[in-house]
């Protein structure tokens, strides 16, 4: 080129070369201001080099005096400041190579460019050339096998910390997983930590960026006051548009988008680590780019897929309507408003087939709810679970204000607002202690075992009667949908749990369901299941006949019997129980599910196979 072509690139290079240097300075004396302005100032002058080579220079005289009258002035600004900038930067410039760029244009040429953090009043916008390319490198994505099991890992501690991550965007659009993941790529999920860049809580950050939160309440610093800070800082609780292409973007925002791996054409590790996409190429030192080292750390992209996964986040919406827009728009992820329960097995359920479709009534959201619904059985069972939940209130099916009152409280004591409306992660909280209980269980190696484990899981979330004798959710949850003061719930206790340890364990057995305790005696007999108290009359037959998992049921007369539970365990005088419909006299017809012991006599006993 001649040299009057190349001497507007070269005053954009010296204009970047002075501007960097003024960044650094205004960086070292900690004014954020100023380095978000410098910042900006480096995009646009990169933007014109970028101009001045493509367009030919078509009309760069004009941009270049309007960047130079805007440099002087921020120059002059900081050139004011106690420690100056130094004038042995301009004086190097020919000797030097420039410094390599901190900021990034976004991927693609027709990319928007965002500094980061980002100092403009809008927030940026996804162009379509952009979003497609984070879509097809989702779309072609393929998480390397020695990779999932440390994703997975990492996804089933951000459920576990759902709580926080919702506390920290309520009120906003933004996605409680979306923090979780930047949680995981910022602060390795320690809640010690700035969510800003992961520096320790106990001042405000001293790292990039420095001095955040700008206004503390004594130290440390509490994390959910930190975080709600660092979003909206990086003005994420602006952003309406959250399908797939918009969350990969906006966390490679966050983290601050690098021209070098666009330069070598290296997926950014930290969206694609992982995945096959990202093999080797990171920054080790600030602002040394190594291009044989690989990352180690799990990157957002491969955490959001380890959350689909495990089903804590459902990919593309759900319903039909999101799939007749999957043609037309990208898809957009969401969360699943049962993670509220922070409880990765429950994530799992499901509720299909003939001995749970019952429960679908009792897990179901059933749609918003306010003071005057006319839902009745709706109200119900928000009225039933804020008793169960000690948050008491009539049971009437009226939605009053004394539920309003109430199921506020429950909010408020499960990390949301008091006015929060009633939603499905509002519900999925109120129902968790029986999404729990029906969670799959881990692989045994016998039935036995199994329902054992199953009964153990159920009671661990203190199943109790509420709004009268063998009322409410959990006797219904027993009796197929059934209640009332008939309905006596022992013999369904012991059958869901049963069924429950058959559906995890992927077996068949002959084994019929009953709710009554003499039809479940005559059953064991016809199969020659049926073991009498005689037969097990001294403690060497006991341990020699009997096993965890087997039936007890309590004998009234020599053909009839009243109650029946589980064994859990067999002692030379005694056994320890797991049974529904007791009390804590060790009685029958009770309130409760609960561990208990018993003695042998008037006891007879049945097999499961």
């Amino acid at each position: 080129m001649a040299n009057d072509v190349l001497d507007p690139i070269k005053e954009l290079d010296q204009l970047r070369w002075n501007s960097w240097h003024a960044r650094e300075d205004a960086k070292a004396k900690g004014d954020d201001d100023s380095v978000a302005k410098l910042t900006q100032l480096l995009v646009e002058i990169h933007d014109a080099r970028e101009d001045a080579v493509f367009e030919i220079l078509g009309g760069i005289a004009a941009k270049l005096a309007d960047f130079t009258s805007r440099l002087a002035k921020i120059v002059a600004w900081v050139k004011s400041w106690p420690f100056g900038v130094s004038t042995e930067h301009e004086k190097q410039f020919h000797d030097e190579t420039l410094p390599d760029n901190d900021f990034e244009d976004e991927g693609p040429d027709t990319a928007p460019v965002e500094p980061a953090p980002v100092p403009a009043e809008k927030v940026p916008v996804v162009s379509a050339a952009w979003a497609e390319n984070y879509q097809t490198l989702w779309d072609t994505m393929t998480v390397t096998d020695d990779w999932q099991s440390k994703a997975v890992k990492i996804a089933k501690d951000i459920v576990s910390g759902q709580a926080k991550y919702a506390a920290v965007v309520s009120g906003t659009n933004v996605p409680w997983w979306f923090v979780g993941i930047v949680h995981s790529m910022e602060c390795g999920l320690n809640f010690t930590t700035h969510l800003h860049n992961g520096d320790p809580l106990t001042d405000r950050t001293q790292n990039v960026p420095s001095g955040r939160p700008p206004v503390i309440q004594g130290l440390p610093i509490d994390w959910v006051f930190s975080a709600r800070d660092a979003i909206t800082y990086e003005k994420l609780d602006k952003v309406a548009d959250w399908s797939l292409p918009s969350v990969l973007y906006h966390w490679h925002r966050y983290n601050g988008i690098n021209n070098e791996y666009k330069k070598r054409h290296i997926p950014t590790p930290y969206l694609w680590s992982g995945s096959q996409h990202y093999i080797k190429g990171k920054y080790d030192l600030d602002g040394h780019f190594n291009p044989g080292k690989p990352s180690k750390q799990v990157g957002a992209a491969v955490l959001l897929w380890a959350l689909i996964k495990i089903k804590a986040v459902i990919p593309g919406g759900a319903g039909s309507s999101a799939k007749k827009k999957a043609a037309a728009e990208p898809p957009t992820p969401i969360g699943n408003p049962a993670a509220a329960a922070q409880h990765v097995a429950s994530l799992d359920l499901d509720l299909n087939g003939t001995p749970f479709k019952h429960l679908a009534a009792e897990l179901t959201f059933p749609g918003e709810l306010e003071v005057g619904s006319t839902k009745q059985m709706a109200v119900k069972r928000v009225q039933e679970w804020l008793n169960l939940h000690g948050f008491v209130t009539s049971i009437d099916s009226d939605f009053g204000p004394s539920t309003q009152k109430q199921l506020g409280r429950f909010a408020t004591a499960n990390g949301r607002p008091a006015g929060s409306k009633f939603d499905d992660e509002l519900w999925a909280l109120l129902t968790a202690p029986l999404r729990k209980a029906l969670a799959p269980i881990p692989a045994l190696p016998s039935l036995e075992a199994a329902v054992v484990n199953v009964a153990k899981q159920h009671i661990a979330q203190m199943p109790t009667e509420v709004g009268g004798n063998n009322c409410g959710p959990w006797v219904r949850a027993y009796m197929r949908g059934k209640e009332g003061s008939d309905w006596k719930w022992c013999g369904g206790f012991v059958s869901l749990m049963i069924e429950q340890a058959t559906r995890d364990l992927g077996v068949d057995i002959d084994f019929k369901r009953q709710v009554g305790v003499d039809e479940l005696v005559d059953d064991a007999k016809k199969a020659g299941r049926f073991i009498r108290e005689n037969e097990v009359s001294t403690p060497l037959l006991r341990q020699s006949k009997l096993s965890p998992g087997y039936l007890f049921v309590v004998r009234g007369t020599a053909t009839n019997w009243t109650h029946v539970g589980i064994v859990s365990s067999v002692m030379p005088q005694t056994f320890d129980t797991l049974e529904g419909n007791t009390g804590g006299d060790g009685g029958t017809d009770g309130p409760n599910a609960r561990k208990g012991n018993r003695s042998y006599p008037d006891r007879d006993f049945i097999r499961l196979l």
